[in-house]
């Protein structure tokens, strides 16, 4: 079973996030930010991370970077989950290791269709 590391401060993002997920059939643990996010890393594998960006205390953008440099999570694919969609957003989410970024508010249909692009190839 695939396992997804699901990073939001919105307790309703992140609930929703879940269940679509779990309903695909996919192991999920969620974070309300970005220290458990890194503490969560720390301890277990993922095969790819829902990560907002604007978050309190430490922001997605610096998750990432510290998933790439200090846990040396090269190949783990990081999707921003945001509604900071603008274009040097979208620069500083490539540049701290981000594979894709979704828009919120998105569909189920959407969350799945980029989930499953990333998981099944």
């Amino acid at each position: 079973m695939k396992r997804i590391l699901v990073v939001d401060d919105d307790p309703d993002i992140r609930v929703l996030e879940e269940k679509i997920l779990k309903r695909e059939g996919y192991q999920v643990i969620t974070a309300s930010n970005g220290k458990a996010a890194i503490e969560a890393i720390k301890t277990e594998e993922f095969d790819l991370v829902l990560l907002d960006i604007m978050m309190p205390g430490i922001d997605g953008f610096e998750v990432s970077r510290f998933f790439r440099r200090e846990l040396e999570c090269k190949n783990m694919p990081v999707v921003f989950v945001t509604a900071k969609d603008d274009a040097d957003s979208m620069r500083e989410g490539f540049r701290s290791g981000g594979t894709v970024f979704l828009s919120k508010p998105f569909t189920a249909n959407q969350l799945m269709r980029v989930v499953n692009s990333i998981i099944k190839g």
